[in-house]
């Protein structure tokens, strides 16, 4: 892929986010080739390119290579000084790439995705007719349904839907990207993906780390907002839906919100929330959840009598992203008189520590008896990788570029996501909040099992 004029302008550059993630892929990618003519870092610390290059280096713990590096510049920007953007023309006037194609990925808090793109709208550098100008939005796309819809509405006043793209920067990831392969091009898979086949569907994002340097975020989102509303959420539209028409990107978009459209949580199973203890020495009295498990339901033919349950959580024995389907259990009858239960089998998409996919079934113990047991196929898809594996956010910008909006979230995934987080978080409100220690391997419901 070349250039071609194209710009890159990332905002909240001096974040954690564009130096452990964005800066990083972008690195990756220009080992490979040099999609931006240029990259302009934006951020309101005091730096030059120079210094800006040591800032992210030392933060990220990573090294720039001297492509990439003679791509960067940075420039300090207010985000609220209107008059302050009309600067960055000046930067057009001294590189190339005015005429290109322009990124503008917004890696800052969402109160701020309107404000920049209104400064941006004045300034002319991003024009609402021209389709190769491009807005993305790091998630959270809002912080309620409410606030969402307002930016929304504000936005439609400065661009076109067709030129927004939502990041989920879980839909990057290699193993969700294969969701629909494994689905849609296996037989074997393909005939049996319905509720009359699958029992429970487990979605689980945990890890072993809390909230650390996010905490003023974090204790304001909790995990609902922060993984359940949008990455759970996503992984289980792409598990659920129905077959496509094709590939493309409106066929796909529209099979997950059918889908989004008709969940409801499960009233027999009530959520599981908790906090981990010493969490409130940061948040002194904070009831901010840390880990919820929530059990939900999908209204269609296709699903009936599945249970979905969704976890995740912060400061946990073990950190692993994994999609496991647990089919209905069978039996073998041997004569007339004998029938051997045969345990569930199980099909685990596994995306992280390690990429790939299990398959547990029934296989005849050796000998001269007929007992069972379950073995395992094991397949792993990152061993396959020579050296690093693809960033997720190498995947986004690329389909950015080339104006693929597959992996983004539309704006009405993103409604039928957030009204799906608030039926949760009023099933919650009714639980008492559970304190589990860190490092807990499971959290169990106040005066139950979880």
């Amino acid at each position: 892929m070349e250039s071609n004029g194209a710009t890159l302008f990332l905002f909240g550059a001096t974040g954690d986010l564009a130096a452990k993630k964005i800066l990083p892929a972008l690195q990756q990618w220009y080992e490979e080739e040099t999609p931006f003519a240029q990259i302009w870092c934006l951020g309101r610390r005091p730096l030059d390119a120079k210094a800006y290059i040591s800032f992210v280096e030392t933060k990220g713990d990573f090294r720039l290579g001297e492509t990439l590096k003679r791509r960067i510049g940075y420039h300090r920007l207010d985000f609220d000084d209107s008059t302050a953007y009309r600067g960055i023309w000046d930067l057009f006037d001294e590189n190339t790439g005015s005429e290109g194609k322009r990124l503008f990925f917004l890696a800052v808090k969402p109160n701020a995705f309107v404000t920049i793109t209104t400064n941006l709208h004045g300034a002319g550098l991003f024009a609402t007719d021209n389709p190769d100008h491009r807005l993305l939005f790091e998630k959270p796309f809002g912080e309620s349904l409410e606030s969402a819809g307002g930016i929304q509405a504000r936005l439609m006043t400065l661009a076109r839907e067709e030129q927004i793209y939502r990041i989920d920067h879980y839909l990057g990831k290699e193993m969700i990207r294969n969701i629909l392969t494994i689905r849609f091009a296996n037989r074997i898979f393909s005939e049996c993906w319905h509720g009359g086949a699958i029992e429970t569907v487990a979605l689980t994002s945990i890890e072993t780390s809390g909230v650390e340097e996010r905490l003023e975020y974090y204790d304001q989102t909790g995990a609902i907002n922060d993984m359940v509303q949008s990455h759970l959420l996503q992984m289980l539209a792409l598990v659920a839906m129905g077959t496509p028409e094709n590939l493309e990107a409106e066929s796909i978009r529209r099979k997950k919100l059918f889908i989004l459209e008709h969940i409801e949580t499960d009233p027999l199973s009530p959520p599981v929330v908790g906090q981990y203890e010493g969490y409130t020495a940061q948040s002194p009295g904070s009831t901010t959840e840390t880990y919820v498990e929530i059990a939900l339901r999908i209204d269609t033919p296709q699903w009936a009598g599945t249970r979905f349950v969704l976890k995740t959580g912060k400061k946990l024995g073990e950190k692993k992203t994994e999609i496991r389907l647990h089919f209905r259990p069978d039996s073998l009858c041997l004569s007339c008189t004998e029938t051997v239960e045969a345990a569930p089998n199980q099909l685990v998409i596994e995306v992280f520590p390690q990429e790939g996919i299990h398959l547990r079934f029934n296989s005849k113990a050796p000998g001269y008896g007929f007992e069972m047991e379950q073995v395992t196929a094991d397949y792993c898809h990152s061993c396959r990788t020579i050296g690093s594996k693809p960033e997720a956010y190498i995947k986004l910008l690329k389909d950015a570029l080339d104006g693929d909006k597959t992996l983004f979230a539309s704006f009405d995934e993103l409604l039928a996501q957030w009204r799906i987080a608030e039926r949760i978080h009023a099933a919650a409100r009714k639980e008492t909040l559970v304190l589990y220690p860190p490092g807990a391997l499971s959290v169990v419901r106040a005066g139950g099992a979880s």
